[in-house]
């Protein structure tokens, strides 16, 4: 095997890593990406996710991104030339006392401090009126109109097919061992197809990241998780158009194009010893199911079609590092999106794309890796093996 040069380098072929490939080929940039498997298979995050493309409830640190990709995703199909699936039904997240409802007018008013200006507190006539179903103890909702959901798979795989079509090359099933150094400097990456040199780098590879990092001595602090989904079978009508959550319940709960629900909002499954697939939780099922039904009972007349698990990389402090990485040259992370970086893919590979360019990206600063050094190193390890709250629900 020889040795492959290239401008920029790409590990990483989910929807952050194809969306970076594709904004670098359009700026005319020349760009191979590796992806150990197939582009969007399982078992990566990009697979599984949930396909929710939401803004409101973003960390502040996201929020300029978050406002940028929201703008773009009506017209990306346009731009990809690619049907994602792509529907702006809004987000609604649901109270269901006076006290949750008390919470989200506190919520709205944060809303509004960030941005997200045209998101909107609406009273219990008004959201039974949005979705008809809900259960009678449902309050109020705050709604953002703009936001809406759209098919993971079909998204990563438009990326990384407008990437090559501006020139961008793509190694699929191209494991990558880890990271070439010269002193304080990342040259390139071992792959099972060779040595690549490169001028830059960019590690996107998610729940992967970490074994890659390792070569350097970086010690990334992330985790992973097997975040799980479960689909219905497919009701008579259409009767949920925006993405429903609510303020004391892990879920996400969207309605297909097919009629189909379609359940998220963070149980858990078990990612196996070697991270190459996961186990499915039957209790984790259970719950997520259960708390669908009550919070919609038309989830209930339907029956469970299927339950998959996506591997994600959760970071210390529950949103990403991107950018380059401290005290090494060469190396920009894009990676930590902790179940929620699908949405904002379209604004991270602008924007990742723009500062390898030398531009500025002050929508970046308050996702910089350099937050990395403020963690002690016995607060890493102690995160990276601590049992979420939901791994004794077997």
């Amino acid at each position: 095997m020889g040795t492959t040069t290239v401008e920029i380098l790409v590990i990483g072929g989910g929807v952050i890593g194809s969306s970076i490939a594709y904004h670098l080929a359009r700026q005319g940039r020349q760009v191979l990406v590796v992806e150990r498997s197939r582009v969007a298979s399982r078992p990566a995050a990009s697979w599984a996710s949930a396909g929710g493309v939401r803004r409101q409830g973003r960390h502040i640190a996201e929020a300029r991104l978050a406002i940028e990709a929201i703008a773009r995703w009506p017209t990306l199909e346009q731009e990809l030339d690619a049907d994602l699936r792509y529907r702006q039904g809004g987000n609604l997240l649901l109270a269901e006392s006076d006290t949750e409802a008390d919470q989200l007018v506190h919520f709205v008013r944060h809303q509004h401090e960030i941005g997200f200006s045209d998101v909107q507190l609406l009273d219990r006539q008004q959201v039974h009126d949005l979705v008809p179903g809900l259960h009678a103890g449902v309050t109020a909702g705050s709604f953002s109109p703009a936001d809406g959901q759209a098919d993971p798979p079909r998204t990563t795989q438009a990326f990384a097919t407008a990437a090559m079509r501006l020139g961008a090359t793509c190694w699929e099933e191209t494991p990558c061992f880890g990271l070439l150094t010269q002193g304080e400097k990342v040259t390139g990456a071992l792959t099972t197809r060779g040595e690549v040199q490169a001028g830059q780098i960019v590690l996107a590879a998610g729940t992967w990241s970490d074994e890659i990092a390792a070569a350097t001595r970086i010690r990334l602090p992330i985790r992973t998780r097997a975040l799980q989904m479960v689909l219905s079978t497919p009701a008579d009508a259409i009767t949920v158009q925006p993405v429903l959550s609510a303020v004391n319940r892990s879920l996400s709960l969207k309605q297909l194009f097919d009629g189909a629900f379609f359940l998220g909002g963070g149980w858990l499954g078990e990612p196996i010893a070697n991270r190459t697939d996961y186990q499915l939780r039957p209790a984790s099922i259970e719950g997520n199911w259960k708390t669908a039904c009550e919070l919609l009972p038309e989830v209930g007349r339907q029956q469970i079609a299927n339950a998959w698990c996506g591997l994600e990389a959760q970071s210390i402090d529950g949103i990403p590092f991107l950018g380059p990485m401290p005290g090494i040259d060469g190396l920009t992370l894009a990676l930590g999106f902790s179940g929620h970086g699908f949405a904002l893919a379209p604004a991270v590979g602008r924007a990742i794309a723009d500062q390898l360019a030398g531009l500025s990206t002050p929508e970046l600063d308050g996702l910089s890796p350099d937050r990395i050094a403020t963690f002690q190193a016995d607060q890493v390890e102690a995160f990276i093996h601590q049992m979420d709250e939901r791994d004794s629900l077997e």
